[in-house]
């Protein structure tokens, strides 16, 4: 209850662009959008490059990514 999140890195170079690629290891709740939406642009400003985080949100997987262009969230099929 109230536990911290488990976020790992994945891989540092996905797709061949320097996508930071980490994985959220869903144990029942779901992370709040507005501090991955937070967390992802510190890593972003951090890795200078887009980072993208596969976590499940509603029962669904997606993907929350964060660029040069902002925040994204898109389904993971």
């Amino acid at each position: 209850m109230g536990g911290i999140p488990v976020i790992k890195i994945e891989d540092a170079d996905y797709n061949h662009n320097r996508v930071l690629y980490v994985k959220h290891f869903h144990e029942g709740r779901d992370l709040q959008l507005e501090y991955a939406e937070r967390t992802l642009a510190y890593l972003h400003q951090l890795w200078r490059h887009e980072v993208i985080l596969e976590t499940a949100v509603n029962g669904k997987k997606v993907l929350l990514s964060y660029s040069d262009k902002g925040f994204a969230t898109k389904p993971l099929k």
